[in-house]
């Protein structure tokens, strides 16, 4: 199969090369996805996890890539919750040969199904913000029915996901960004909206 490769740290983008790489093959508990759409964090080619395994052997080369939506096309031993054929998106782990490519073995735990009304591109798209807004709001954030919340940036990728999540969750949500070009010198500041919030109050410096 083709597909994006990274051999030299030192050499950056500039190492990123068109190869040709054997398909992957299906673990235990793994499945198969023939890639449709898939993402690229910029700075993955600083991250450890690229160019290492989780002990530190080189494991060069490797496939960079993380976000996916694309087909099951096989199923490893033991693999259950998804089918061949079936439409998915979802991440695979850092340290395992990414997405940049025409397959990907994945673990089946870290996708879900893409519904068929909903774009190859969107779903790879949609991934990493999605993690991103869905961590800051439930699993730092601990958001809850009835609170409120601020998104700052709104309108970006990770503000309009962290809108709809907190929506779909119950929470009033005040969305609030800056239009394109505008620039300040101020300095930021912080603050956030407490549980009391709701009845007008809560606002904390």
């Amino acid at each position: 199969m083709k597909a994006i490769v990274v051999t030299d740290q030192a050499a950056g983008m500039a190492g990123v090369k068109l190869m040709e790489r054997p398909e992957p093959q299906a673990a235990i508990n793994d499945v198969v996805v023939q890639i449709h759409a898939s993402g690229f964090t910029g700075d993955e080619l600083s991250w450890p996890s690229t160019w290492t395994d989780r002990v530190g052997r080189d494991r060069t080369p490797s496939i960079p890539g993380h976000e996916l939506a694309g087909v099951v096309t096989a199923l490893g031993y033991g693999t259950t919750g998804l089918s061949i054929g079936q439409r998915v998106f979802g991440l695979t782990d850092w340290y395992r040969d990414g997405t940049l490519a025409e397959y990907v073995a994945v673990e089946a735990r870290n996708l879900v199904a893409l519904p068929g009304d909903v774009d190859f591109t969107v779903g790879a798209a949609l991934v990493m913000p999605g993690l991103t807004a869905w961590q800051g709001l439930f699993e730092h954030g601990r958001l809850r029915a009835g609170q409120s919340v601020l998104v700052h940036g709104a309108a970006g990728v990770v503000g309009s996901m962290a809108t709809q999540l907190a929506r779909e969750a119950g929470a009033y949500v005040i969305g609030a960004g800056r239009a394109a070009g505008w620039k300040t010198s101020a300095k930021s500041i912080w603050f956030s909206m407490s549980s009391a919030a709701t009845s007008g109050s809560g606002l904390r410096a």
